[in-house]
């Protein structure tokens, strides 16, 4: 999970290498930020600057050290192998300092290599896995990079992605991927050429890009490039023209990212919704998607907060367009024989569209013919370009890896594909015209809920003490408590779990005590009655309780004066707005106890490796 940048200028331009990759690695940080460095040629020589933490430690490093580089490459870590300090980040030098290589992903078998390394007398300076690569590149070096590159992929066991630059090869940089992305960028007036992990390194540029299949190595230089495949044989593609919109990311005011993204949310909700609406016949329309009326199994792949959006679809699915659905962790699923038919529709879930787990799993279900349709929040990414159909989630960038707007985007989506597939079997006119007013007044319901951010930040204050939290819920609830735990865990760094109310008495109810505080979350209105019962019962055990309730439920006064009141929302969309209620108490305790609210620690928000 970390960010690959790469850049060789033009001998026109008079542009900083330093300063451009830099400036990639801001864009890149995202996904990693125990450790960053940079390498590159000067002299006939490798120089190389890293520093532990964020990206501004190595540009306060290479200003004071005056750095200045022809081309380089550049790296920002979220460690994997070794603990992240200045040793471990990248890049990596090999013991004569000839090349140096970035590095993203994991080599399974690095042990194995590093034991024969040093049974020939190669000696290592960190723990990481990508000094091995290092020297197994140096130890293959017969005067061709390429070759060295191609000979190691062989011998090489797991995912990644690398860049690599060599003394004897000045202004050239060799990139290969395997199940790890990888882009090319080529300037068409300047002849620039970038490489990167992610192709969001690119903002406000236009340029010719190609993305590396498993096992292709590329040979790039200024104004042009070499592809070879596997077997070492050149390869011609055509490039694509893609203008990246140049995204300027600040806080607008806002102490944290993640505070304005949870308030840009009436917006994006909206925007998701847009074009897609059809009143008059009460349906949901995508130009892009290719699904078959004939479907009569739904299998959602995803991960993490991804997951959870899954898991409050599946029973939307079953519910409104009475298709039997299940939801499975895409890191597990893979590892499983699936059975898939053709009348299955597999439905993948990432707000990246580069989560290494669940492209993988998509692949899996693709080799057993499924059709896949992905959503996702980047539109040329992995996940974006290998399934059969793509909805785009058009929430905008999401800088804060505590995912919050792209979330509540995922459950508009799914919500919005339901209401199509819906419609296409039993559904009624009158009932898809209904759901989609349900639809249409969330942005209102949601800046409602927003506008209580005061209250919820006084109820923070009074739960910011405990250590310990239950959030429970029934039905679409349930899921939903899972999402609220977890973005307390994320930002916090407290004990947080979610549990299904009614599964309390099962168990955990022996957990409560006074020093238990227990968010109930009261939304599923089919439920409400024993959602009253079940908290009952925590009370009688002394725990401690916050409810988010519907508004006009008055009885649940009688149980706990800490209410937090959410405008009443039919049970299939309530999730939304329970889940920013959620975002904000979780957001405003993290404030309180001084955490790294955007950068949590140990977290990225782009999973890249297993």
């Amino acid at each position: 999970m970390c960010g690959i940048f790469g850049y060789i200028r033009s001998p026109k331009e008079f542009k900083s290498s330093v300063d451009v990759c830099l400036n990639g690695l801001k864009l890149l940080e995202y996904r990693g930020y125990d450790s960053s460095g940079i390498a590159g040629m000067i002299d006939g020589k490798i120089r190389a600057c890293k520093r532990a933490g964020k990206v501004g430690a190595l540009q306060e490093a290479v200003s004071e050290e005056n750095l200045q580089l022809e081309s380089a490459i550049a790296h920002t870590r979220w460690a994997t192998h070794g603990i992240p300090n200045q040793e471990n980040a990248h890049p990596h030098l090999d013991q004569e300092e000839t090349l140096a290589i970035v590095h993203n992903g994991i080599i399974e078998n690095h042990h194995a290599i590093r034991e024969k390394l040093l049974k020939k007398g190669v000696n290592f300076s960190s723990d990481t896995d990508t000094e091995v690569i290092a020297a197994l590149l140096s130890y293959y070096y017969k005067g061709n990079l390429r070759t060295a590159v191609q000979k190691a992929l062989k011998e090489l066991h797991g995912s990644f992605a690398l860049a690599i630059i060599h003394k004897d090869h000045p202004n050239e940089i060799v990139g290969a991927s395997r199940e790890s992305p990888l882009v090319i960028g080529m300037d068409p007036e300047t002849g620039e050429a970038y490489l990167s992990s992610d192709a969001n390194s690119f903002n406000g540029k236009v340029l010719d890009v190609l993305y590396l299949k498993d096992d292709e190595v590329v040979v790039l230089k200024h104004n042009r490039f070499t592809l070879y495949n596997t077997h070492g044989r050149k390869v011609e593609k055509k490039l694509t023209t893609v203008a990246f919109e140049n995204t300027s990311v600040s806080k607008n005011g806002y102490d944290h990212y993640m505070l304005k993204e949870i308030f840009e949310q009436p917006q994006t909700i909206q925007q998701a919704m847009a074009g897609r609406l059809c009143e008059e016949y009460g349906t949901a329309e995508f130009e892009e998607l290719k699904i078959s009326a004939s479907v009569s199994r739904i299998l959602i792949l995803a991960c993490g907060s991804s997951w959870y959006a899954g898991s409050i679809a599946a029973s939307q699915f079953e519910h409104l367009a009475r298709i039997p659905t299940e939801v499975e962790i895409a890191s597990e699923f893979r590892y499983t024989n699936p059975i898939i038919s053709e009348d299955t529709l597999v439905i993948a879930i990432s707000q990246s569209g580069e989560t290494a787990d669940t492209i993988a799993a998509v692949r899996e279900a693709k080799a057993k013919g499924a059709k896949v349709v992905a959503l996702c929040n980047v539109d040329h990414s992995t996940l974006a370009r290998e399934a059969d159909s793509f909805l785009f989630l058009r929430a905008g960038p999401e800088v804060s890896v505590c995912s919050t707007k792209a979330f509540t985007s995922q459950l508009t989506v799914l919500s919005l594909l339901c209401l199509h597939i819906a419609r296409l079997r039993h559904l009624s006119k009158e009932e898809g015209q209904q759901f989609i007013k349900e639809l249409k007044h969330l942005p209102h319901k949601i800046t409602q809920v927003l506008a209580q951010s005061s209250q919820i930040e006084a109820y923070a204050e009074k739960y910011a003490t405990f250590e310990h939290f239950f959030f429970m819920g029934r039905r679409y609830m349930y899921p939903t408590s899972l999402e609220a735990a977890l973005k307390l865990k994320e930002i916090s760094y407290l004990n947080a779990s979610g549990y299904p109310a009614g599964e309390m008495k099962h168990g955990p109810i022996a957990l409560v005590n006074p020093d238990l505080a227990v968010i109930g979350l009261c939304g599923n209105l089919q439920t409400f009655d024993k959602m009253m019962s079940n908290l009952m019962e925590v009370k009688a055990r002394g725990g401690s309780i916050l409810a988010f309730a519907p508004k006009g439920k008055e009885e649940i006064l009688t149980i706990t004066n800490d209410v937090l009141w959410i405008p009443k929302v039919i049970d299939s969309l309530a999730s939304i707005p329970y889940s920013i209620a959620g975002q904000l108490f979780a957001y405003y305790i993290a404030k309180l106890r001084g955490t790294d609210i955007d950068q949590p620690r140990n977290l990225a928000k782009s999973v890249t490796v297993e």
